[in-house]
């Protein structure tokens, strides 16, 4: 059992640096490291797949809190594009009056665009930018 263990814990150290430290399989590895020294002093292979779950999820309960809060500011780490959040912009064109979407220059950037439920704004109106969805501006008419 030996082999298996150091596979564990070599796949969640490689999963966990390939997702860049954001503690998704740190756990696993741990709950490997203390399996593998089961195998090690002879404990049963029984016991040591008990001991690899049990640490692996006694480890996960009592430090999750505490990783949440170490990776929060990580995910939430602004784009350039939420710069643009707040400023004004100038609808240049109707793509579809159907759908809504027309395009608008922001910072010397064009976008597509959608109201945030205000009517549609003609061409050379002003609007201001209230959030970014995928690849789309939401914009309210000022």
């Amino acid at each position: 059992m030996l082999e298996v263990w150091l596979i564990v814990i070599v796949v969640a150290v490689i999963i966990e640096i390939a997702t860049q430290v954001q503690l998704v399989t740190i756990w696993a590895a741990i709950g490997g490291i203390a399996a593998l020294i089961c195998d090690i002093f002879g404990v049963e292979q029984n016991i040591q797949i008990i001991v690899f779950f049990a640490v692996t999820f006694a480890t996960l309960a009592l430090t999750r809190p505490f990783a949440r809060k170490l990776t929060k500011n990580i995910r939430n780490t602004p784009t350039n594009a939420d710069m643009n959040i707040g400023r004004t912009g100038l609808v240049t064109k109707i793509v579809d009056k159907s759908t809504g979407v027309f395009r608008v220059t922001v910072a010397g950037a064009d976008w597509s665009a959608m109201t945030d439920g205000s009517p549609m704004p003609d061409v050379g109106a002003s609007v201001k930018v209230e959030r970014i969805e995928g690849v789309k501006l939401i914009v309210s008419v000022i």
